[in-house]
């Protein structure tokens, strides 16, 4: 799974959400949030919770360019 860091922040700020405020949310920890927003791989589980907390679903994520197969 290949992440587009920058769409996640983009998502994450649309939301008004801090990362910390996303964690939390997520039921991740702040660093999987601040290794995704890099682009950093995470466990496709983890990357699912993350898009879950900001209201998308995985094809949404998908189809914004968020996520891709790789």
């Amino acid at each position: 799974m290949i992440i587009n860091g920058e769409a996640f922040r983009e998502a994450r700020l649309n939301k008004l959400m801090s990362k910390l405020n996303l964690a939390s949310s997520s039921g991740v920890s702040p660093n999987i949030i601040k290794n995704i927003e890099l682009g950093k791989s995470a466990r496709p589980d983890l990357v699912r919770k993350v898009v879950l907390a900001l209201g998308l679903t995985v094809e949404e994520a998908f189809d914004k360019k968020m996520v891709r197969h790789g």
